[in-house]
């Protein structure tokens, strides 16, 4: 015969969000459970919950209308009594306490993860289990009995008749009988005890059943002695109704097996707290033996664990307590007892305790707590717990400060060498942080590859040590399965005051840290009133950016790049921001915030359809052989359609490829993925040059990759003239040697920045192969550039010179 499956738990989902309803459901079926229904309103529950049994629910607190969600719950629990698990985004305070005062059995924080639906959905379920077979034990076990009266039983061996005398009490037995059928009533196992003792007039007990036609069965206990009346012919007995005895024997005898079999512990003691009966699974609960229990009082049962503990009146009818008990192994009990007071004959109360072991209940309500505010990669807190701990310093005024942490360059690892190394430094880094900071300080994982200290000093000392310290956890390279990294961070501080908030704090801290990002990473920078004014710029300038693209506000200019001759051989487009009431955004502003924000790949678009009018403009003038170079930034060369985006433009404009400079950043060159872009661009026909060569991540050996047809050095390198002091000196004679192995590359050379005569003497003088800089022009609109390149260079003729 099959084994009969078990039934699935069935789910139902309140959410106003489909999408995220349908994920949620599409998340339970896998783990094997059934979705009875998804309401979007509170109208459409009820009809759900009265076609199916739900056990479990899962209710998003703003349900998007007037009625919240919490009280929704309220209305379910009055009437259905079914448990709850909110599904939220809300972790405000006054949220957390009107969801916790319904009791739910669990709080997910959204955007939430497979494994902590799971995990949130098992142990509400089990905790309905756990509480359904304590409520089925609390049932009390109810004892009684009374005592029957007698009724004289007379055996006449003379006339060989029965008389029963006095048979009030027996209603149902025969008053007169033959002692045959008196006899007869007896099963055979007493038959020959009884012949002998009414031929012997001796002593005899049973207990007699009897059976009359329409009634229920009787039971009588029957005893015959050895007194005699009348010359010794009639032997005196005595006849009582034991029906109700019997049957609370009976009763009893269930009552005791089952208080023996029960998982739950029952102790029976009496007014004096003196333990008078227990069963073996309380004995398994206290680690005791059962003589170690029965007439010891109910204090040395469950002593108290500390002196100071307020220990509990256990002769309390209706008493419901808590109880932990730690063996002779340290293993950790969590009982709850529950007692009820009842009297018997002797009108003396005694007291029935049931105790359930929740200590499952316990460990996964610990559970969910340590899910609820812990991180899953990393172990740190998560924000939640931050929010959390930070209300309580900032409420209780408690000094507080925030340290905030962001690893540079990242993405750049996660892009190259994928999640999971990432994971592995994520984790590092929180073991690192651990040792670097103080005990009472916490160390929460804010999102992403963002890290926040909370640290109970202001002192500015203090503080710096703490900074110190995590920045000392970077001084060692990250050990991967893909290798060891070498990575740094920026670090943001920011110190509470009486009367800021917790939001404020935090805000600040970021503020910090994101200003330690503009001063070249790898710094730390603490916050200060005239940061603020910083980010409102930025904040600015990102609300703007959609605004500025949709209606084509950033447009392109152009600079002059020429030959040691004179002659333009191309000209770099550089992006322009104008705003009425605000002036010119300067591209170093707006560049980075639309790298951050994605906000890059539209900008990027629109500065290659002002590339491609500038060629036909170009073109039209008389000027077709100039080039113009585009920048390209690493995130734009990360997205997958960067190539047919090129291919697409440089197809239906008809242009050249070989006219187009793509001018890349050092950071490029450190994403494969941007590379391999890079390559698909250059087969096009495309020109590849790297800008700001000598800085930052770019290094000689880039030089020998094909990939790469140009350089342009940083404006850095460029000494002070007249070379008067060693650094300039340094400086020379650098930029002179690479200008000199580029030429020996056969790979064009363009020195920017340059604004004097000295120093367009100077590059003509090393040999550079192009110039760019204020000295010629500074960039111009497409019709200025027209205006320039006719009124300078109308009769120049353009070298073709690869750039």
């Amino acid at each position: 015969m099959m084994a009969k499956k078990d039934k699935k738990p069935q789910i139902l989902i309140i959410e106003d969000q489909l999408v995220e309803a349908m994920n949620t459901s599409r998340l339970l079926k896998g783990f094997g459970m059934d979705v009875v229904g998804i309401a979007n309103e509170p109208t459409q529950i009820e009809p759900i919950l009265n076609a199916s049994s739900p056990e479990l629910i899962l209710m998003d607190i703003n349900l998007g209308g007037a009625e919240s969600g919490i009280d929704v719950a309220k209305s379910i629990i009055k009437k259905h009594n079914l448990p709850i698990i909110f599904t939220t985004a809300y972790t405000d305070e006054n949220t957390i306490s009107s969801a916790l005062s319904i009791s739910p059995y669990g709080y997910l924080i959204k955007p939430f993860g497979e494994i902590s639906l799971k995990t949130a959905v098992q142990i509400a379920l089990e905790r309905k289990r756990i509480e359904q077979e304590l409520a089925s034990s609390n049932k009390r076990l109810t004892l009684a009995s009374e005592v029957a009266k007698l009724s004289i039983l007379e055996v006449d061996k003379v006339s060989h008749s029965v008389v029963i005398k006095n048979v009030d009490n027996l209603l149902n037995f025969p008053q007169t009988m033959a002692l045959d059928d008196f006899i007869a009533l007896f099963p055979s196992r007493d038959l020959s005890e009884l012949q002998y003792s009414i031929a012997n007039k001796h002593q005899f007990r049973s207990v007699l059943q009897l059976d009359l036609e329409g009634r229920e069965r009787q039971w009588f206990q029957v005893v015959l002695s050895d007194v005699t009346l009348t010359k010794d012919e009639v032997q005196v007995g005595a006849i009582q109704d034991v029906t109700e005895l019997r049957s609370t024997q009976s009763s009893l005898g269930i009552a005791d097996k089952i208080v023996s079999e029960i998982k739950e512990g029952v102790l029976v003691y009496d007014h004096t707290g003196t333990v008078i009966k227990v069963n073996s699974a309380f004995c398994e609960m206290v680690d005791k033996q059962e003589g170690q229990i029965i007439g010891f009082h109910i204090n040395s049962v469950f002593p108290q664990s500390r002196k100071k503990d307020n220990r509990p009146n256990y002769l309390v009818d209706g008493l419901r307590t808590d109880i932990t008990i730690v063996d002779q192994y340290d293993v950790r009990r969590h009982i709850v007892m529950s007692t009820s007071a009842f009297s018997i004959a002797d009108n003396k109360d005694y007291f029935v305790a049931i105790l359930t072991d929740v200590t499952e209940l316990k460990s996964s309500e610990s559970q969910l707590k340590y899910l609820a505010f812990t991180d899953a990669l990393t172990g740190a807190g998560n924000r939640n717990y931050l929010s959390r701990i930070v209300e309580e310093f900032t409420e209780s005024l408690e000094p507080c400060s925030i340290i905030f942490i962001d690893i540079d360059e990242f993405k750049l690892i996660n892009d190259t060498h994928g999640h999971e190394v990432g994971d592995e430094i994520l984790r590092g880094c929180v073991s690192r942080f651990k040792t670097a900071v103080r005990e009472e300080d916490t160390v929460i994982r804010f999102g992403g590859d963002e890290f926040v200290v909370v640290t109970t000093t202001t002192c500015s000392e203090e503080l710096a040590l703490i900074t110190e310290r995590i920045t000392g956890a970077f001084s060692s390279s990250f050990s991967t399965s893909s290798g060891a990294f070498q990575i740094s961070a920026s670090i943001g501080v920011a110190t509470a005051s009486e009367s800021m908030s917790a939001t404020e704090l935090l805000k600040n801290a970021d503020i910090a840290m994101y200003s330690a990002k503009q001063f070249g990473k790898n710094n730390i920078v603490r916050f200060h009133d005239g940061l603020s004014k910083d980010i409102e710029y930025r904040l600015f300038i990102q609300q703007g950016l959609g605004a500025a693209i949709a209606n084509k506000h950033i447009t392109a200019f152009f600079q002059p790049i020429v030959a040691a001759d004179g002659s333009v051989l191309s000209v770099e487009a550089l992006a322009r921001w104008h705003l009425p009431d605000k002036g010119t955004i300067r591209p170093d502003k707006f560049i980075p915030i639309a790298e951050r924000t994605k906000y890059i790949h539209e900008v990027g678009r629109l500065m290659l359809e002002e590339v491609c009018m500038a060629f036909k403009t170009l073109e039209q003038w008389g000027f077709g052989e100039i080039k113009i170079n585009l920048n390209m930034s690493a995130v734009q060369l990360q997205h997958e359609s960067v190539v047919g985006i090129f291919e697409e433009c440089i197809t239906i404009h008809n242009i050249q490829p070989r006219k187009l400079v793509l001018e890349i950043t050092e950071s490029t060159l450190q994403s494969a993925k941007a590379r391999k872009s890079l390559s698909a661009l250059k087969s096009l026909g495309m020109t590849i040059s790297i800008d700001d060569f000598g800085t930052g991540f770019s290094c000689i050996s880039e030089l020998a990759n094909e990939t790469y047809d140009a350089i342009k050095l940083d404006r850095s390198l460029l000494p002070d003239f007249s070379l008067h002091d060693d650094p300039s000196k340094r400086r020379a004679l650098i930029i002179k040697n690479v200008v000199g192995l580029c030429r020996l590359l056969d790979m064009p050379c363009t020195i920017e920045g340059l604004e004097t005569e000295e120093q367009v003497e100077f590059a003509k003088e090393i040999g550079a192969t192009a110039m760019q800089g204020y000295r010629f022009a500074r960039p111009l609109s497409l019709l200025g550039l027209m205006e320039y390149l006719q009124e300078n260079h109308a009769a120049t003729v353009v070298k073709t010179v690869k750039l």
